[in-house]
């Protein structure tokens, strides 16, 4: 009973140490719960509904292409566009461990389709158990393994419904939002400072070599180094480590996965020549700053001239990156295609379109964001020091989000610590007997901090003010089959003989994944000349059409009969060539596979 009586700090930590002496034990067990729960919610969710992620699909294509021998440095994707292939921005870092689980597992039972099959489980299962295992680390540095519960729970549920953790998600989205939660976690105040700000700079290369997509986060990281190292949070040997770091990372990431014969060559989409120079620059320079003598003006200073420098070598040496990357996309494609993907809506566009589904994207983003303004002001209930590190990167997702919707699955990642510290600390402050005040306030924390509340909320008010549910629930309902995403619709195409296949965009990743056909169209912006000729061919006259298909070689027309491009096509050009397809009058010089006939995917043979 004497413990009873000791004042509660002292109870705590005495706790806390109990706890932390078997805290890595405990952390792998919510980890590994943790990821059973996503994995298992997300395989009773995956019963024939919703629209798969074709990126997911042309994910699988590139691994199959991989093991069957095509080049580590070789990432055209030959069948898909015009004659000659699509050279692909992916990275052999996402293909390299799918490709082993897929190897492993084939080698095991003898059968390629269980070796994929088991890829599409187990590599986001690992994402999710990387992720969980950030927050976990998070937990551990920061001295909060006390509130690791509420932090694993807030998490996995944030993991599970933000959706690119799913069984079968194979693209490279996943590891990048588990990629940031490292980052942020290594980047937090707290224990082995130097290790951890050294590891997050292999991280933020690392994410950059995957894919670009997370440079603003890279860019927040870096920000709040060098804002740290001015204020003096950061010390010297810490940014240091942060910077030299980055720069041996973009080397070896680079000789890792650039041909030689490529090493001249620059591309802002995919890992290049542009990310070895920028990421030495910063880095080294970075490095070089952090030997100035103590004083923030002096720094201040120095971090001015390594930001003028860096822009300065990439103005001069990569002035195209510094273009908005759709700024020279064809209006046509923007009008037939990028209109029409949702992940790049804006907020502007949300509130237009989808206002209740602003609940789910931005809710949790919001709810964290403010609790780490109230810190960084009041001090509590987070130590300022975590809380402008959530507030950047929080504001930068934020930001993402408002361009571009896609971005809340980082901001709703970001939101996972301040969240789950905050209802942590709430609970270690209330009396053993709490009031019912108190009780109210730990449960109204615990419905602002699970995402799912604010989707079901949205979904709700969506119910009642509006005659149609939010995009994401019809996208999560629909037929995969009616939008010709099931593998037996591509049965009939697969016998067919090996030819050029034209059919809609959205449809190229699954031509590519079910069949030995060439797709000359897909949700690709580096397949711009394919796409281009979709267009041009779906609204031409039919007999115009059937040039421009001779010419290219196009011996099967795929026909999705709910694809949302061909009513495109047929509105913009109600007698072109898309048209006659859905209005019976079908061309003499096309003739319909029988089978497909009353099928969602009809096929028609080009005569010669």
């Amino acid at each position: 009973m004497t413990v009873f009586s000791e004042p509660r700090e002292t109870v705590a930590r005495r706790v806390g140490a109990r706890d932390g002496s078997r805290g890595p034990a405990r952390a792998l067990l919510l980890a590994l719960l943790g990821t059973l729960f996503v994995t298992m919610m997300g395989l009773r969710g995956s019963a024939g509904t919703g629209i798969p992620n074709s990126d997911d699909l042309v994910r699988l294509v590139e691994v199959r292409d991989l093991l069957a021998g095509q080049s580590w440095f070789d990432l055209t994707q030959y069948r898909l566009g015009l004659d000659g292939g699509t050279l692909m921005h992916w990275s052999r870092l996402v293909d390299a461990p799918i490709a082993a689980i897929v190897a492993v597992a084939t080698w095991i039972t003898g059968d390629a389709a269980f070796g994929e099959a088991a890829a599409k489980i187990l590599w986001p299962a690992t994402t999710v158990f990387v992720a969980l295992m950030a927050l976990m680390t998070a937990c551990a540095r920061t001295g909060n393994t006390a509130h690791r519960l509420p932090v694993a729970v807030i998490g996995a549920v944030a993991i599970w419904t933000i959706g690119v953790f799913a069984p079968g998600a194979l693209d490279h989205h996943n590891i990048q939002v588990s990629l940031s939660l490292w980052l942020l976690a290594l980047l937090l105040p707290g224990s082995r400072p130097v290790a951890s700000y050294a590891a997050a700079g292999l991280v933020a290369v690392a994410m950059l070599a995957i894919g670009m997509e997370v440079l603003p986060y890279v860019a927040t990281a870096g920000a709040v180094v060098s804002l740290g190292y001015v204020a003096g949070s950061v010390t010297p040997v810490q940014a240091r480590a942060f910077g030299a770091t980055v720069a041996v990372s973009a080397a070896g990431i680079f000789l890792a996965t650039v041909a030689p014969r490529n090493w001249a060559a620059s591309a802002c989409d995919a890992y290049s020549s542009f990310h070895l120079v920028t990421g030495m620059t910063g880095g080294l320079g970075l490095a070089a700053v952090t030997f100035l003598p103590r004083g923030p003006a002096l720094r201040a200073a120095g971090i001015a001239v390594l930001v003028a420098g860096f822009l300065a070598v990439v103005a001069l040496f990569f002035p195209h990156c510094l273009d908005n990357p759709l700024a020279s996309l064809d209006p046509r494609l923007k009008t037939f295609w990028l209109e029409g993907v949702v992940e790049t809506r804006s907020l502007a566009d949300l509130w237009a379109s989808d206002p209740f589904a602003i609940f789910g994207l931005y809710g949790m983003a919001v709810c964290a964001f403010v609790l780490s303004l109230v810190a960084m002001a009041a001090g509590r209930p987070l130590p300022r020091g975590q809380a402008v590190v959530f507030a950047a990167f929080l504001a930068m997702g934020i930001a993402v989000t408002a361009w571009q919707q896609r971005g809340f699955t980082f901001a709703a990642a970001f939101a996972v610590l301040p969240l789950g510290f905050w209802i942590g600390r709430m609970r270690a402050a209330m009396p053993a007997k709490r009031s019912a005040g108190d009780t109210l306030r730990l449960a109204g924390a615990w419905l602002v901090s699970i995402n799912l509340v604010w989707w079901i909320g949205g979904a709700q008010a969506a119910q009642l003010f509006s005659a149609a549910p939010t995009l994401q629930e019809q996208a999560a309902t629909a037929s995969a089959r009616d939008y010709c995403y099931t593998p037996d619709l591509y049965a009939p195409l697969a016998a067919e003989p090996d030819g050029v296949v034209l059919g809609a965009t959205d449809i190229g990743a699954s031509i590519l994944l079910y069949t030995h056909h060439r797709a000359i169209a897909g949700p690709y912006h580096r397949n711009m000349a394919g796409n281009l000729f979709l267009i041009d061919t779906m609204l031409a006259a039919p007999e115009t059409a059937r040039a421009m298909l001779h010419d290219k070689g196009v011996t099967i027309v795929a026909d999705c009969v709910n694809a949302a491009d061909g009513k495109d096509f047929i509105r913009a050009a109600p007698h072109g060539f898309q048209a006659s397809l859905r209005s019976g009058q079908i061309p003499d010089w096309l003739e319909p596979v029988k089978s497909t006939l009353g099928e969602p995917l009809v096929l028609y043979r080009v005569r010669r």
